[in-house]
C-alpha cells in the first residue's frame, strides 16, 4: 500500500483454459461453506447464464462453480446437461500477453 491509503491493484490471472483464477476482489466467498440460497441460485441459473456469470454472481471461482454443478448433477439435485445446451462464451477474457507472462512464470 502507498502512503495515501489507496490499495494496490492486483492483476487478474487466468488458467490455461482462460478461466479467471482466485482474486480476492471478485471471489469473496472463496473457501466458505455453500449456503442453501447459493446452491439454489446455482441450480436455477447455471444453464441459463453459464458458469462464468454464475461464478461472479456467487463470488466464487469458476472452477468451484463448475465442480459444484457436476456434483449436484451426479447426486440428482440438478438436471442433467440439456441436449440442446447453449454454449456460453467467456465474457472476461485474458489478453495474450497475460497468458504468455503466466507461462513464463511471471
Amino acid at each position: 500500500m502507498t502512503n495515501n491509503s489507496i490499495p494496490e491493484e492486483r492483476p487478474i490471472k487466468f488458467d490455461s483454459f482462460g478461466r479467471m483464477q482466485y482474486h480476492p476482489d471478485y471471489h469473496a466467498n472463496h473457501g466458505k461453506p455453500w449456503k442453501m440460497s447459493d446452491q439454489n441460485f446455482l441450480i436455477e441459473n447455471y444453464d441459463k447464464i453459464g458458469p462464468e456469470e454464475t461464478s461472479l454472481a456467487l463470488e466464487r471461482t469458476i472452477h468451484t462453480v463448475m465442480t459444484k454443478a457436476a456434483k449436484l448433477r451426479r447426486e440428482g439435485l440438478m438436471p442433467q446437461v440439456p441436449k440442446n445446451k447453449k454454449v456460453h462464451k467467456r465474457s472476461i477474457k485474458p489478453n495474450n500477453s497475460t497468458l504468455e507472462s503466466q507461462k513464463d512464470g511471471a
